[in-house]
């Protein structure tokens, strides 16, 4: 089931259904920005409610992104600095981890978001109506996009309804 447009921002999923008593939802899935993958379509039985509950704290935490700095970066400027800032740890003291950790990891999209997205960087930043994603694909090219919030949106709330629906099938 493709959720969206894949030339603007969609999320493709698919129920494997494997049954468990606690009513999750296995199978496979990527975000489309702008017609470039983001994620493993083809990685199987994926649980796709720890990417529900990823897209859950991503929306909660736009409130805390007002980084003017980051704001004026282009895409690849922004997702090597963000990259850099979070994931290496070179020359850092355990306090500068968490201040780097407080400010700026509330931007990391689905670097760990599910099986689908294993070893792959993005980021997502959200200014005024837009929200731009900038991520690295399975062969490690570098894509971006800047997707209207309120598609953004109402994408990724089609997607919770199409779980709570395929989780009734799921025992």
């Amino acid at each position: 089931m493709i959720i969206g447009d894949q030339s603007s921002f969609a999320i493709e999923c698919y129920h494997e259904p494997i049954p468990n008593e606690s009513k999750r939802v296995f199978g496979r899935m990527c975000i489309w920005v702008k017609d470039n993958a983001l994620g493993n379509i083809n990685e199987p039985s994926c649980m796709l409610n720890v990417t529900e509950g990823i897209l859950e704290r991503v929306i909660d935490w736009f409130q805390y992104h007002d980084d003017e700095e980051l704001v004026q970066l282009s895409d690849l400027e922004a997702f090597t600095f963000l990259n850099k800032t979070i994931y290496s740890a070179e020359y850092r003291t355990q306090e500068e981890l968490l201040r780097v950790h407080d400010r700026y990891y509330h931007y990391d999209f689905l670097t760990h978001g599910g099986e689908s997205f294993d070893g792959k960087m993005s980021f997502i930043i959200a200014a005024e109506e837009n929200v731009r994603i900038l991520f690295e694909d399975i062969a490690g090219k570098f894509h971006s996009g800047h997707i209207p919030m309120k598609e953004f949106l109402a994408v990724i709330n089609l997607f919770f309804s199409w779980l709570q629906s395929e989780g009734k099938n799921a025992v």
